[in-house]
């Protein structure tokens, strides 16, 4: 049975912090290649224009000083692009920053997409730094993704972003999973809404009796799709020591508790297992922006990850990763800075007094 976790989130928001918020996206435009919309009334115009519309009377009204614009320059399809041309013009002119993973889409299509949207001349002649939470010696967009010389002098490498501590210990993480004495496996793919493949081999591996010595503990994600959460309950039962959940905003204290971490190759997944000290087995989403496949093969150069390859996942192929972790004694060493929060939190002050 699919649960959601009893733990609840402690998170609140500081007393002298507001904020506005955007309608949310179609799923659909997210995850799957953007359609040619039937007419201008289509669900995705629409939804766009309020975005649009909402994001320039914000600005217009708040009038900032320092304008932080996460990881897509223009917005999400360029909904912000209004907003920041009306910013700029303003006397006197904001600082503008934006925030950028190290991996956004494979070099071809980042390079097309920032062509297609007009991304270069926001970099080039809007944005005052470009901060990137990565290092760039194991990926350098500066380099891939052909950004001119004068963005480059804007450019910061911060470092990776360290999560959020965990909330329990990991002996109370284990004891209530009746996990003391055997290995525990912590599998998640990220939101589920493409994690179908990955927890259908963990499952259908796990129904092995050679893997039924292991205590699992996995996150399907709250968008995994009707289809495969049925086939994900029908494979899981009769299994013992396996716990489901759709949800779990503590789950970096079961990553630190466990013996092996299974997971896709997302930013924070990554990055999360590096922080704790765990080498990940590592099977990145495909087909889509090629992101998850160009990181799992980074941090696996580094020794952080178990890379999967795409045309590799199987069950028997998974569990064989599995195993071999299990039998691994050395962890792999803290071999990435995670001081990003605060290299960035340095960067905007600087920006400010400049």
């Amino acid at each position: 049975m699919l649960t959601g976790s009893s733990q609840a989130s402690s998170f609140a928001m500081p007393a002298n912090l507001d904020f506005v918020k955007l309608p949310s996206m179609p799923l659909r435009e997210l995850y799957a290649d953007l359609p040619a919309p039937s007419s201008p009334a289509a669900p995705f115009h629409q939804v766009m224009y309020i975005r649009e519309q909402v994001a320039t009377a914000t600005v217009e009204a708040f009038a900032p000083h320092l304008v932080v614009v996460d990881h897509a320059p223009a917005g999400l399809f360029r909904e912000l692009a209004r907003s920041l041309e009306t910013l700029r013009e303003r006397e006197p002119r904001p600082t503008f920053v934006v925030l950028m993973r190290d991996i956004t889409f494979s070099p071809d299509q980042t390079r097309e997409i920032w062509q297609t949207d007009g991304i270069y001349p926001l970099l080039d002649n809007l944005y005052d730094r470009i901060l990137v939470y990565g290092e760039r010696d194991l990926y350098d967009p500066v380099r891939e993704y052909g950004m001119s010389e004068q963005a480059a002098l804007k450019t910061r490498f911060c470092g990776y972003l360290a999560p959020v501590p965990p909330r329990r210990p990991p002996d109370a993480i284990r004891a209530a999973l009746g996990a003391e004495g055997r290995p525990l496996i912590a599998v998640s793919v990220g939101g589920g809404a493409d994690g179908g493949p990955l927890l259908r081999a963990y499952l259908e591996g796990l129904r092995d009796e050679r893997n039924r010595d292991v205590v699992s503990y996995v996150v399907v994600g709250p968008l995994l799709p009707a289809a495969d959460v049925a086939t994900v309950v029908a494979l899981s039962e009769g299994l013992p020591n396996l716990t489901l959940v759709s949800l779990d905003p503590d789950y970096l204290a079961v990553a630190r508790a466990a013996d092996v971490l299974v997971s896709m190759g997302g930013y924070n997944s990554m990055t999360e297992a590096a922080y704790l000290g765990k080498r990940a087995i590592v099977a990145p989403r495909v087909p889509g922006s090629e992101e998850q496949v160009i990181r799992a093969d980074r941090f696996a150069q580094r020794g952080l990850v178990t890379n999967l390859p795409p045309d590799e996942l199987s069950a028997a192929r998974l569990w064989e990763l599995i195993r071999a972790e299990l039998d691994r004694h050395q962890p792999p060493s803290r071999a990435l800075s995670f001081d990003g929060v605060q290299a960035i939190v340095n960067e905007l002050v600087d920006a400010i007094a400049e």
